[in-house]
């Protein structure tokens, strides 16, 4: 690590979206340097898919250098309801094949998986663990921001409401601080 800093960078991967955060840690001072997300192709066939999210992974890596990555773990928090078990193996391979590349950038070494729960109680303020949708406004408070940056998307009705990529981004986010 650098003297007196790291960079790190938190991923929440899933096949549709992938948020991610990178923030500096000097000496317990919190910086957001960037908190965004991709969303991964959706034609082509899985390897197509996987290589195309993997070189974006790598652009990342490239860009802000971290010396530390963690990233949300699929086990151990997961909803699996609901969920069909193609959709589980898909993301489940897409989490994998992005701790690939992070796994050989840091020198063949493991990044972070970071169960979703261990997060979520390291990151309450009350003796609850938080659910996905309080977690941007609790990490805003953690962090002194005025207001958490949702990503608004416009309704076919006019009105405006949250873009559920908010949530990765904060995920990701959360990632990072844990």
């Amino acid at each position: 690590y650098r003297i007196g800093m790291a960079i790190i960078l938190g991923l929440d991967i899933s096949s549709s979206t992938i948020g991610y955060s990178v923030i500096s840690n000097t000496s317990g001072k919190i910086k957001i340097i960037t908190l965004d997300h991709f969303k991964p192709l959706k034609k082509g066939s899985i390897f197509d898919r996987i290589d195309a999210t993997q070189k974006k992974i790598q652009e990342i890596l490239d860009q802000y250098k971290p010396d530390i990555i963690g990233i949300e773990d699929i086990a151990g928090g997961f909803s699996f309801g609901g969920s069909t078990s193609t959709t589980l193996i898909i993301l489940a391979t897409f989490n994998r094949a992005c701790g690939i590349v992070c796994y050989k950038y840091l020198g063949n070494k493991d990044p972070m998986l970071c169960n979703v729960m261990s997060i979520r109680h390291a990151l309450k303020t009350t003796k609850k663990a938080p659910k996905k949708e309080e977690l941007p406004d609790l990490i805003a408070k953690r962090l002194g921001m005025k207001k958490y940056p949702y990503i608004m998307k416009k309704k076919r009705d006019g009105s405006v409401m949250i873009a559920s990529e908010s949530y990765d981004c904060a995920d990701a986010l959360a990632v990072a601080l844990y």
